[in-house]
């Protein structure tokens, strides 16, 4: 290790001119617009300028990349000063071995704050999902109403974004850029497409794409509409099924642990009685089945029928 940091030393002696420092700091200027944040998050994910404005943290990427720049220098400096301090204690290094050693806990500092940076949209863009998707009808409903109107499809989306905005909060990301959008007179089929990769509703995916096309090839917008607001239906009878059957089948199972548990104790109590175990009591097998497989049973029972009812979260 001291003759890698001696051979640096070397090396860096030698760049004491002008030219070898431009160079240098040209290097260091390429590589850092290239690991630059932005630039690492489009690479993780193509679309998640889309994710980002769909989460509702920020209208674009780079605002989100600047709202995140404590984040992005904050981390680095923290991880390299505690570095620094560290390998002071427990290392005999000198100070330039310490400022290098630092500098990778601060590269490592910086790449997890990126990773930061790319997760917590992407959570709260999944979060929404479900939450938008269980409030869909109530969306297309409204949205159906103004396209029956005939009053065509940029004023439909114009006067429904403008009338809902307080009363679909859920959507709230969806109906703002619906009405900028409209505010600034872009083609009504632009805006649903670019809707459809901005909202993370599957149902809002389809029938904005749907309405886009309908719009575009003169087809009528409101059975388009009414055409997925029956599918949507019909999916959420047959999952409301679904999960009314899978619910029945943990109380069933549960019912069953519960009923033939204790029959199975007091059997194995009689044949204890009849041939004793030394190994095993019956007594540590009452304790086992009553205090720890029928809880257990219980709680699995419990979070699973929780899991599945979640889901009807209409």
């Amino acid at each position: 290790m001291k003759d890698f940091f001696k051979v640096l030393r070397e090396k860096l002696r030698v760049l004491k001119n002008k030219e070898a420092y431009k160079i240098l700091l040209a290097y260091i200027a390429v590589v850092a617009g290239y690991a630059s944040p932005c630039n690492i998050i489009n690479k993780l994910n193509a679309n998640i300028g889309y994710i980002i404005i769909g989460s509702g943290i920020s209208k674009s990427i780079i605002g989100y990349c600047r709202k995140s720049l404590t984040t992005y220098i904050s981390l680095p400096i923290l991880l390299w000063m505690f570095g620094y301090i560290y390998l002071g204690f427990k290392t005999s290094l000198g100070i330039n071995e310490r400022i290098l050693l630092s500098s990778v806990f601060a590269l490592i500092g910086y790449f997890i704050s990126i990773f930061v940076s790319y997760a917590i949209p992407v959570f709260r863009y999944s979060s929404r999902k479900d939450l938008l998707e269980a409030k869909f009808h109530i969306f297309a409903s409204s949205l159906t109403s103004f396209l029956a109107g005939g009053g065509g499809l940029a004023s439909s989306l114009k006067m429904f974004s403008e009338k809902y905005a307080s009363e679909l909060k859920e959507f709230s990301v969806e109906m703002d850029y619906i009405k900028t959008m409209s505010d600034l007179n872009v083609d009504p089929v632009t805006i649903l497409y670019e809707l459809s990769k901005i909202t993370p509703s599957p149902s809002l995916k389809i029938l904005s794409q749907s309405l886009a096309r309908g719009e575009r090839v003169g087809t009528d917008l409101v059975r388009i509409a009414q055409d997925s607001i029956d599918t949507y239906l019909n999916f959420y009878y047959s999952l409301v099924e679904k999960i009314s059957t899978s619910i029945g089948a943990l109380l069933e199972s549960f019912l069953v642990v519960s009923v033939i548990g204790p029959v199975l104790v007091g059997v194995m109590g009689m044949l204890f009685g009849v041939v004793p175990v030394t190994r095993l009591s019956f007594s540590s097998l009452v304790l086992m089945v009553n205090f720890l497989l029928i809880p257990i049973v219980s709680l699995i029972t419990a979070v699973l029928a929780d899991n599945q009812a979640s889901k009807l979260k209409l």
